[in-house]
């Protein structure tokens, strides 16, 4: 099995590097693809620290998940940070 065509996200969107988009953050018309290398927490679908949705590199940052380290959206790092904080 291959990874150009992963089937469909929760939002009903072809997954998979075949899968030509734009960069899911709000205003950025950056050319992505829905691969791997722009999921957020490097998974498709829900994960602990993913909203399932696809990043330039410029919407990424990496953050350590208790010895994971997995590239998410500014969002979920906010959220990663705010539960850190607690």
């Amino acid at each position: 099995m291959g990874w150009a065509n992963c089937g469909s996200d929760s939002q009903g969107r072809p997954i998979g590097y075949a899968h030509a988009a734009i960069c899911d953050h709000p205003g950025c018309d950056a050319e992505i693809d829905r691969g791997l290398d722009y999921a957020c927490g490097d998974e498709h679908g829900p994960g602990d620290v993913s909203c399932e949705k696809y990043f330039c590199w410029k919407h990424r940052t990496m953050v350590d998940t208790g010895g994971r380290s997995v590239f998410i959206c500014e969002a979920c790092a906010n959220e990663v940070k705010d539960e850190c904080d607690d």
